[in-house]
């Protein structure tokens, strides 16, 4: 495999605002990659052992205008960009084999987290994705993002993950880290929940 660019060895965690330059050379570097994890996929089947397995859901509303407007949420980003996490390509969508960088603050700190696309779902009461971690990324696991409909046409957003410390200072944060986590995901589903209703 070629060696990455030089700028793709930035550290995950930074003090200071990585550049556009920064994050691309990281992002071709990741066009490289496999997924950091085994069981790539899982987050639609069995989840791996060995990983801190979460579920969550918020319920957005009725009727297909919902639908269709809580999926276009996904395909734009609208859970990362309303959390203020800036994805680059900017024009990119949630396909399988896409590569995306994020960028994170938090509080004083930037973070990089580098994810492909692992699979899409495109079935008519249910749409989404997952992504997985690569190497320049604070967990090593995979995230799936989901829009459903049920028979009576309540619709439900739902983030599926499973993960596990992939940098020393998220091995340090311990439960710190986990609540970090759980209060992201949350704030994706706001995300989701907040585009819906600004139709």
């Amino acid at each position: 495999m070629p060696a990455p660019p030089t700028g793709a060895l930035l550290s995950v965690f930074s003090f200071r605002r990585p550049s556009a330059e920064d994050i691309q050379a990281v992002l071709t570097a990741a066009e490289m990659e496999e997924p950091t994890y085994d069981d790539v996929g899982a987050t639609a089947a069995t989840m791996p052992p060995g990983y801190r397995h979460a579920r969550y859901q918020l319920h957005l509303g009725h009727g297909p205008a919902v639908f269709a407007r809580a999926v276009t949420a996904l395909d734009t980003w609208q859970p990362q960009l309303r959390t203020g996490i800036a994805v680059t390509p900017a024009d990119a969508r949630p396909d399988q084999g896409q590569t995306v960088v994020q960028l994170i603050r938090m509080g004083p700190v930037w973070a990089l987290a580098a994810c492909r696309v692992v699979y899409r779902v495109e079935q008519p009461d249910r749409v989404g994705f997952a992504y997985g971690s690569l190497s320049v990324h604070p967990v090593r696991g995979e995230e799936a993002f989901l829009i459903e409909r049920d028979p009576a046409g309540v619709v439900r957003a739902r983030i599926v993950v499973f993960s596990r410390p992939n940098h020393w200072v998220v091995r340090l944060g311990g439960p710190i880290g986990r609540l970090v986590q759980r209060r992201t995901a949350k704030s994706y589903l706001a995300g989701i929940r907040s585009y819906v209703l600004s139709a």
